[in-house]
């Protein structure tokens, strides 16, 4: 009983020293030679077209499921 106990205890302790061993910090970010521009599409002045799109296009799908759907008899 007491070598079972005394394994649980190595292995917890290795399983948590292992852990600090692995761990470090990511290497920094490149730099970067050139400015990438921002993509030229915004959502903040489209975003009621983009809503009603995504309204039509829901009830299209609704739609088109219930035409294909079998109707009970």
């Amino acid at each position: 009983m007491k070598f079972i106990q005394r394994f649980f205890i190595t292995l917890i302790l290795f399983v948590f020293c292992i852990f600090n061993v692995v761990a470090k910090d990511p290497p920094p970010p490149q730099a970067r030679t050139t400015n990438v521009p921002p993509p030229g599409l915004s959502v903040d002045e489209n975003i009621n077209s983009m809503m009603a799109l995504a309204l039509l296009f829901g009830i299209y799908i609704i739609y088109s499921f219930r035409l294909k759907q079998k109707t009970p008899n």
